[in-house]
């Protein structure tokens, strides 16, 4: 169950990837247009490209980017470069080539409108926005800081710098800044009412900062907003499957896979829920069909392979471990763990030889050297039971079962004086919690006498 968990947690960080896209804002088009200056001519340059982009951003009201560009490009060719009216244009036109998915070009053009004007709002926002959403978060969070510290030139101005912060903070949740994502959430809200956006990512943050029951209080917030909230209904699971309480989560699983029946995320950790609960075999359901679905995702194998060892099955988990093997030779959990699935199907020999590969990479692995002991055992390679004891006892005290592997591992080298009080200690400790043992080991020290 501990593999399955850690398979679970690592499994929702592939699908949660994307979550904050939904979140960035779309600035509005174009600021007003100044009045002309009425010394200036009506027909110098500047008064020419100021009707033009003043129907441009009309077009761009109306979604009309196709006469919005060609607008737009004749009035930057009649303003002189550098001027404040400059910028604007070149924001405008950086939000139409957004528009138009030429992700590329709008952000040439809002980088050129914040060289013309830093002092410019609207394309620093603009910027810190595409950024984000292109994944460039150090860039984005610069782009957005220097946004915060500047007015809008039109619209509502309380509602674009929430916005700015709000991005913000999802910025800082990408950076692991979840003091700093919390401050600019707060920002936004005291600028504008709490949306269920807000609240969801509040609660991804008091979950990053280890504080469960804030987040599990914020997901319940989150669904009282909307009680159909996919993201919520999977955070409250999640942080009750964290904590054990596998019958509190499932119901929340069952009405989120209402929703999404194929949803890999909610059927990984309602496998988990069912199996924290004993019920192994609707567990095992899931999950198959969640592998059958993702074959070539390891977090997905792992899981599968985890469960069929745990359950009885060690031979089904046999080739999905084999599988994973080939793809990450060198992963001494996950050596560790196909090695005690070897011992499972009672293939010592491989248990053996998979248990030494892995502790040979990372030693520190207190449980690994316990079962090469006895799989060492029962392959009769008793020098090398006594080595495996003797590492695992730098890490962790003897207990019952080591000392009775100790004990048979000296008789067996026929070292029968240093045997004897490895028995007597093991009857001391086992105290019937192994009765067979205990049976035999009496009857071995009453031979010994003899």
């Amino acid at each position: 169950m501990r593999q399955l968990l850690r398979c679970i947690f690592i499994f929702s960080l592939f699908q949660a990837t994307g979550w904050v896209y939904a979140q960035i804002p779309t600035l509005p088009a174009g600021t007003s247009v100044p009045d002309e200056d009425p010394s200036q001519s009506s027909k110098s340059p500047s008064s020419q490209a100021a009707v033009l982009a003043s129907k441009a951003e009309d077009a761009i009201m109306r979604s009309d980017y196709g006469k919005a560009l060609p607008l737009l490009n004749d009035a930057l060719a009649k303003e002189p470069a550098g001027t404040k009216a400059s910028a604007r244009y070149l924001f405008d036109r950086g939000y139409v080539e957004q528009a138009q998915n030429h992700l590329d070009t709008a952000e040439k053009d809002f980088r050129k409108a914040n060289a013309a004007n830093p002092q410019q709002f609207e394309s620093h926002a603009a910027l810190g926005s595409l950024l984000a959403a292109q994944e460039h978060w150090k860039q984005s969070r610069h782009e957005l800081e220097l946004a915060a510290a500047l007015q809008p030139a039109s619209g509502d101005p309380r509602q674009a710098i929430a916005a700015v912060a709000r991005t913000l903070a999802r910025v800082d949740a990408q950076l692991h800044d979840p003091a700093g994502a919390s401050d600019a959430l707060i920002a936004a809200l005291k600028l504008s009412p709490e949306q269920l956006d807000d609240t969801l990512l509040a609660a991804r943050l008091a979950e990053e900062q280890g504080e469960q029951d804030g987040a599990v209080s914020e997901y319940k917030k989150a669904l009282m907003q909307d009680p159909k909230s996919i993201e919520a209904e999977e955070g409250v699971a999640r942080i009750l499957i964290r904590q054990g309480k596998f019958a509190e989560a499932e119901p929340y699983l069952q009405q989120a896979l209402q929703q999404e029946p194929n949803d890999p995320t909610l059927l990984a950790q309602s496998a988990t829920a069912l199996a924290g609960q004993g019920k192994n075999q609707a567990a095992l359901a899931q999950l198959e069909t969640l592998h059958r679905q993702n074959p070539n995702q390891p977090a997905v194998t792992r899981m599968l392979a985890d469960l069929y060892s745990s359950t009885g099955e060690a031979a089904k988990a046999d080739p999905l471990y084999r599988q994973l093997i080939a793809a990450s030779p060198n992963d001494p959990d996950l050596l560790t763990t196909s090695g005690e699935n070897f011992i499972r199907e009672q293939k010592w020999s491989q248990a053996v030889e998979t248990l030494q590969h892995s502790l040979d990479i990372q030693p520190k692995q207190e449980d690994a050297w316990g079962s090469l002991a006895f799989a060492a055992s029962q392959n009769q390679q008793y020098i090398l039971v006594l080595s495996a004891l003797d590492q695992r006892a730098q890490y962790m005290p003897e207990s019952p079962a080591t000392l009775f592997l100790r004990a048979t591992a000296l008789d067996h080298l026929h070292k029968t004086r240093e045997a004897v009080p490895y028995y007597q200690k093991f009857l001391a400790a086992a105290n019937g919690q192994f009765p067979d043992e205990e049976a035999q080991t009496r009857q071995r020290l009453r031979a010994l006498r003899k």
